[in-house]
């Protein structure tokens, strides 16, 4: 299953985050940084943060039970004190005295309820303690979940822009995968939105929506605050009445917005809320995005669309430029 991708993984994971960090410019008080190796066909992944000193690796269990048993297999015979169960808190838990310590019991004591399991390092630890941690992460992520090491793709970034660089794994970066520097169909939008969305900085926004003179007719839109907002409009604009709009929205995952009312600025739909920066899950949004704007809003290739891009704050690359390549989209230069 892909040796070579597993030999790559094994030969620089040890050194994932370690090297020294750059002056922080970014405004922002802390900004650690990741890393994601994810497996391109089936996208399950591995997380790695940088918080300080410590490096920390994080995979989830899968929702199917028979291949949650199987990782779970693998994990048995790691190493002794090798990986732990990420605690699952509850909300009996909230009055409890230690209630961290009350979620930790409780998945030490029944491993199966864990949805995630963690690793790691000290950074400047061992280069032997660290080879040993990463051949541990290539079993789990290979026998137990079933990555195959020539579908990896690697991605990094902190919580102030994206990184470069792959450690001679196929990078996730459109820019550095050679991609057409035009997005040439959906399928090429979907990846292409998808490293945009996990990489996007603190307090970076991203609107799509269709070229137009006057306000956003249709639009999806994203915010990473302390979540991955996402929202969209356009119901009046779509073609489908309010009803059919509403019900198609609702097939894909949105949800009409309690806090958006007939007579406002715009209906809004809501999208699941979503996890980027530290260990990203983003709820679908991609494939919801392009369903979206294929479906409801019956936009016939990305090139159709325009989009925005900003950041609150007086941060580094405010207008977020480096999306004007790998997005291959237009610019909205309204």
């Amino acid at each position: 299953m892909g040796s070579q991708g597993w030999d790559v993984l094994l030969k620089w994971m040890p050194f994932f985050l370690e090297e020294d960090e750059d002056a922080d410019e970014s405004g922002l008080g802390w900004n650690p940084r990741f890393i994601q190796v994810r497996d391109e066909l089936t996208d399950r992944r591995v997380h790695f943060a940088q918080q300080g000193t410590e490096i920390e690796v994080l995979v989830a269990v899968p929702e199917d039970a028979a291949d949650a048993e199987q990782l779970l297999s693998v994990l048995r015979i790691q190493p002794d004190g090798t990986w732990d169960p990420v605690p699952l808190p509850s909300e009996s838990d909230a009055t409890a005295p230690d209630p961290q310590w009350r979620a930790m019991q409780r998945v030490h004591q029944q491993p199966r309820l864990a949805r995630e399991w963690s690793t790691g390092w000290q950074r400047g630890e061992s280069v032997d303690h660290r080879r040993g941690v990463a051949q541990s992460v290539v079993a789990v992520l290979r026998d137990g979940l079933g990555m195959d090491g020539d579908r990896l793709r690697f991605a990094t970034w902190s919580m102030d822009a994206p990184g470069v660089g792959s450690y001679g794994l196929p990078a996730d970066r459109p820019s550095e995968r050679q991609a057409p520097v035009v997005c040439s169909d959906w399928a090429d939008f979907e990846a292409r939105l998808s490293w945009a969305l996990t990489t996007l900085p603190w307090d970076g926004v991203i609107n799509l929506s269709t070229p137009h003179p006057g306000p956003d007719p249709c639009f999806v839109q994203f915010l990473h605050g302390r979540q991955l907002f996402n929202e969209a409009s356009g119901w009046d604009v779509a073609g489908h009445g309010a009803a059919e709009f509403d019900r198609r929205m609702r097939e894909l995952g949105w949800s009409f917005a309690p806090h958006s009312v007939p007579g406002g600025a715009a209906l809004i739909w809501e999208g699941p809320l979503a996890k980027v920066g530290f260990n990203p899950n983003l709820e679908g949004a991609p494939r919801r995005t392009v369903a979206t704007f294929t479906e409801v809003f019956t936009v016939g290739h990305p090139q159709d669309l325009v989009f925005r891009a900003f950041r609150n704050g007086r941060r580094r690359d405010p207008e977020l430029r480096y999306l004007d390549i790998e997005l291959g989209i237009p610019r909205d230069v309204r």
